[in-house]
C-alpha cells in the first residue's frame, strides 16, 4: 500500500513538474515565441516517459530541448498562424461570396480542412519529438498521422474534447493535469504508430 502511495505521488509530482517547467520556458520565450519550442520540450520528455525513461534529468533535458527546437518549431508555428488566419477569414466571408444553396456545402469543406490542419498542428509536436527531419518535412509526416489511422486520429479528437470539457468544468483538476497529461495521452497514441512503422 505504501508503495503505491509513493508510485501515485511520484508521478503527480513528475507531471506537476513538467507543467511548471512548460509554463517557465514558454514565458522565457515570451509567450509568442516560447510557446512552440516549450511545448515539443515537453512532449520530448513525455517521448522519454512512454519509452520507459522514468528516470532522467528534468530540467536539463528540457532545456535543451527547448533550445535545439528554437527556432524551427517556431517557424513552423508561423506557418500554421497563417493557415489558421486563412481559414478564419475564408469561414468569416462565406455568406458574403456564396448563395445560400452553396454556403452549408462551403462550410463544410472549410471544417473539414480546418480539422485536418489542427490535427496536423496537434500532431506536429509528437513528430518533431520522435523523429529527426528537414523542418518542412514535419509537415508531411505529420499530415500523414493524421489519414494513416482514421480511428486513432478519432480517439486524439475525444481526448482534446474532453480534455477542453475538464478545463473549463474542474479548473482544479486541470490545474494538476495541466499540459503534461495532455501531451502524454497523445504522444502514447502516436508512439504505438510509430514503433509500427519501424522506428523507436
Amino acid at each position: 500500500m505504501g508503495r503505491l502511495i509513493f508510485q501515485i505521488a511520484d508521478l503527480i509530482y513528475r507531471f506537476v513538474s513538467l507543467n511548471i517547467l512548460w509554463l517557465v520556458f514558454t514565458l522565457a520565450g515570451l509567450g509568442i515565441f516560447g510557446v512552440m519550442p516549450s511545448t515539443v520540450a515537453l512532449f520530448s520528455i513525455v517521448r522519454e516517459w512512454v519509452r520507459g525513461e522514468k528516470d532522467i534529468a528534468l530540467f536539463s533535458k528540457y532545456y535543451a530541448f527547448f533550445k535545439a527546437e528554437f527556432v524551427r518549431s517556431n517557424i513552423l508555428g508561423l506557418f500554421f498562424l497563417v493557415v489558421f488566419y486563412v481559414i478564419y477569414v475564408n469561414f468569416s466571408f462565406v455568406s458574403y461570396f456564396y448563395t445560400a444553396s452553396v454556403e452549408l456545402f462551403i462550410y463544410i469543406v472549410i471544417f473539414f480542412f480546418a480539422v485536418i490542419s489542427f490535427m496536423t498542428f496537434i500532431n506536429l509536436f509528437s513528430v518533431m519529438a520522435h523523429y529527426e527531419y528537414k523542418t518542412w518535412h514535419y509537415l508531411k509526416a505529420s499530415a500523414g498521422l493524421v489519414f494513416l489511422h482514421p480511428v486513432k486520429t478519432i480517439l486524439q479528437l475525444v481526448w482534446i474534447v474532453a480534455y477542453v470539457i475538464i478545463a473549463v468544468n474542474f479548473p482544479k483538476v486541470f490545474v494538476v493535469i495541466g499540459v503534461s497529461v495532455f501531451a502524454y495521452i497523445l504522444m502514447s497514441l502516436n508512439y504505438s504508430t510509430f514503433k509500427r512503422l519501424g522506428s523507436t
